[in-house]
């Protein structure tokens, strides 16, 4: 029993580095502008700032002149669980502690006045992580107790305004990831925590194409199309630490870390990010009344399985995950108020990508409705704008007919509930 346990034990922390990623509507940050935001990110056939450089860089073909842009979003999310089984006469809960994870968006554009527009934009399209509280004895502390994911793009595009009205875009997705991870692995026969595993890892430099189109036939009317390419993202030779938690007397705690090679781990992994497509359309309703809709699809399917090679190669292992595409709709409308002033607001209805029996702590996804609003103020040069949203996920159990869907005891069977406020402001400066 003690010699399985210390086969698993690495693989299971490592299996954090893959498996926090496979879920799609918790890591996708599809909010690369505070204005957007605003408008329910129903942006692409809009894209009249610098964030076009995410949401459609043939926008930039339809800005006039230079414009150097910021964005900060402050994402705080919350997670609760609430579990099928009981611990001692009560039952399992978990709760995430409060943390606010900060997305950050800065952008310059510039259109001559010829047929080429172009820019660069640096964004955080996937990331954010969940801690929760009570690690140490958190029931799903086998599987996660802090996780965390930054993947950083740095796009450059140009536009190139094929025909009046009409627009084609062309872009290259540079993109690097962060993973932060942590968790425990009890010993077998005791339940209590002997190892906590930490990894650290940052991938190689990632580089894919992006594509845009956007045709105005009339003042009134736009439509919009945006691509970005699936991304590999490829962890070589990372590290991972085994940490001994129990007293320096325990000798069977050391001896599992003797076991295991020590405390220093080395592991390599690939991860794959989805492609994304946008299709929308804005309609100028009256002379002060814009609305858009937009119909977004995130190409999931592609993360299919997850391969971790490990310098013993005892320890490899293949981890299958079978996502499936996504989608998502998205409605905005901006009201014009005044010269100055714009009032926004939008709707958002998510679709997981995430099958029942891969819902876990590693931030459980689930369909999602998001509420958002926003005001836009323009004076001289300058174009400011606030926002709020309120992203409200369904309740999702990985529990089927009073059965657990995984054959396993690592993972807390039970009911994920999951809401996040995000706080949102940009600038805008006209040169």
């Amino acid at each position: 029993m003690r010699k399985g346990f210390l086969l698993l034990a690495p693989a299971l922390g490592l299996l954090l580095l893959g498996a926090d990623q496979a879920h799609a509507s918790g890591f996708s940050i599809y909010e690369a502008g505070s204005r957007a935001t605003a408008l329910g990110c129903a942006f692409t056939a809009t894209a009249d700032d610098g964030s076009a450089l995410f949401y459609n860089a043939a926008g930039l073909s339809f800005q006039s002149g230079s414009s150097a842009g910021l964005n900060l979003i402050g994402v705080a999310p919350q997670f609760k669980f609430a579990g099928h089984l009981t611990q001692g006469d009560a039952l399992q809960t978990g709760e995430s502690e409060s943390k606010v994870y900060l997305v950050p968006g800065a952008y310059y554009t510039a259109n001559p006045g010829g047929r080429i527009a172009y820019g660069v934009g640096v964004y955080a399209p996937f990331g954010l992580g969940v801690v929760w509280k009570d690690g140490a004895d958190w029931v799903g502390r086998r599987i996660s107790h802090d996780v965390s994911i930054e993947t950083m793009y740095v796009t450059p595009a140009i536009s190139w305004m094929a025909a009046d009205g009409l627009a084609l875009a062309f872009g290259v997705d540079v993109a690097r990831q962060k993973l932060d991870l942590t968790k425990f692995t009890p010993e077998p026969s005791f339940g209590t925590n002997a190892i906590e595993t930490e990894i650290a890892g940052t991938s190689k430099l990632n580089v894919t194409p992006s594509l845009g189109l956007m045709y105005r036939p009339s003042p009134t009317l736009s439509f919009g199309a945006m691509y970005h390419f699936e991304k590999t993202m490829k962890f070589e030779e990372q590290d991972a630490t085994l940490d001994n938690v129990q007293a320096a007397g325990e000798t069977w705690a050391m001896n599992l870390l003797t076991g295991l090679g020590g405390s220093d781990q080395i592991v390599s992994s690939e991860l794959n990010l989805p492609s994304i497509m946008s299709l929308g359309v804005a309609v100028e309703v009256s002379p002060r009344l814009r609305v858009e809709g937009n119909y977004v699809r995130f190409g999931w399917s592609t993360f299919e399985k997850l391969d971790l090679d490990f310098t013993n190669d005892n320890l490899d292992q293949v981890i299958h995950f079978n996502y499936e595409d996504s989608w998502q709709v998205r409605f905005g409308a901006e009201l014009e108020a005044s010269e100055a002033v714009s009032l926004m607001a939008g709707y958002v209805h998510d679709k997981s990508p995430q099958p029942l029996r891969a819902v876990s702590p590693l931030l459980p996804d689930s369909d999602r409705n998001d509420y958002s609003f926003g005001v836009r103020l323009r004076h001289g040069d300058w174009d400011l704008n606030a926002s709020y949203m309120v992203v409200v996920g369904t309740a999702r159990t990985n529990v089927e007919n009073g059965e657990p869907l995984r054959n396993t005891t690592d993972y807390p069977f039970g009911t994920y509930k999951s809401l996040a406020n995000l706080f949102g402001a940009g600038m805008k400066y006209n040169f």
